[in-house]
Parts: structure tokens; sequence; C-alpha cells
């Protein structure tokens, strides 16, 4: 078997593995990713992510004696198609809640959500992976 043929079944088995993975993110209910940065605990979650507008709503905590946010911001990129929007300003819901709508998520693919978070203990990001049907 020749090394080109190799690497491509190679590179086929890891595509699926990687979409077996994803497969969970994939449903139709809501879908909730969770992230930490040095400060805060952040929770993002999006019904049903689709192409178009989507409203993100994102919970955020304090960790190790940290306080939550001002500002919260998210932005959506899709590197592989070069796709990059400009950042939703998050509207402030209380105690830490933020809610993210028209996010605009144009076509189905893999998704980085981006959240960034400012308040007195700096400004931090998270990075979200994120399916689209």
């Amino acid at each position: 078997m020749s090394t080109k043929i190799r690497l491509a079944g190679a590179a086929v088995l890891a595509l699926a593995a990687f979409l077996l993975v994803l497969r969970p993110w994939q449903g139709e209910g809501t879908t909730t990713l969770t992230a930490s940065t040095a400060t805060y605990a952040v929770r993002l979650s999006v019904d049903r992510p689709r192409s178009g507008a989507n409203t993100f709503d994102i919970e955020v905590e304090g960790r190790n004696g940290g306080t939550t946010p001002d500002q919260v911001s998210l932005e959506p990129v899709m590197p592989q198609m070069g796709h990059a929007y400009p950042p939703v300003t998050a509207s402030p819901l209380g105690a830490g809640r933020f809610r993210a709508a028209g996010a605009v998520l144009p076509m189905p693919g893999m998704w980085r959500i981006t959240v960034t978070v400012s308040g007195t203990n700096g400004t931090e990001q998270a990075v979200f992976p994120l399916v689209v049907k």
C-alpha cells in the first residue's frame, strides 16, 4: 500500500473520530459549553445552533475570589473559511447572566465563539468550539 493511500486513510479515520466526538453538540435541543479563564467560569448556551441569527445565553461566575464581570461580548469566527464577524455586546440579565441576541452564523460548519469578559479583574477571553448544522 502506498504512503499516499495510508495518509488518506488516516485522514479519513481522524475526521470520522473528530465528527463522532462533536456529535453530541449537534443535537436538536440546547447546546451548552463551558470554559474557564484565570478569573471566570463561563457557560455558553444556544438553542439549536443554526445558520442565521442566534441568541446566546452566557453565565459567568468569578473564580478564586473574582467578581462577576461588568461587560460581556461574543465574537463568532469560522477560521476554515476566513469568516469573522463583529462582536455582539451581551445585555445583562442580572447576577452574572448575559444574553447576546442576533449573533449571525451565516453558514453551517465549525465555528469558534470567543466570549470576552471585562470587569474589575481585567479582560479575559473564553473560546468555545461550536458546530452549526
